[in-house]
């Protein structure tokens, strides 16, 4: 059985129109917010896998708030998603909920990162060419 965020490759990850629509068909500015969020992938990932390790859950919330943010911009549908079933997951364990592996939970969500990312690289290549 595949995994739902196992996409091929011709069905696309994000909506780079919504995001050019928002920003009044700037493609600068949207070029830029691109390689923003390039550039803060690893820090961004990073964050999340940190905290899931040490159970964080503080961290967690906010690691996975501004990557649900992040995401939201390029209507990255399954990765906001995914944050946000992370984010119910931290605010139930928050409430005494019982244990959860963090780790194992947020493994998706950094996969969804790395498609998002993998997606808006080749956009860019795309322009440059």
């Amino acid at each position: 059985m595949s995994n739902p965020i196992d996409k091929p490759h011709d069905e696309p990850v994000c909506n780079l129109d919504y995001l050019l629509v928002n920003l009044g068909r700037n493609r600068a500015a949207a070029e830029r917010l691109i390689r923003l969020f390039i550039d803060n992938h690893p820090q961004l990932t990073a964050r999340l896998e940190s905290a899931a390790a040490a159970g964080d859950v503080p961290a967690l919330q906010d690691a996975v708030h501004d990557i649900r943010s992040s995401c939201v911009l390029f209507s990255a549908h399954q990765a906001v998603a995914l944050a946000r079933e992370l984010e119910y997951a931290l605010y139930n364990q928050r409430r005494g909920d019982g244990a959860t592996d963090w780790v194992v939970r947020s493994a998706a969500l950094v996969r969804a990162l790395a498609q998002v990312c993998a997606e808006l690289r080749r956009h860019l290549a795309s322009t440059e060419n």
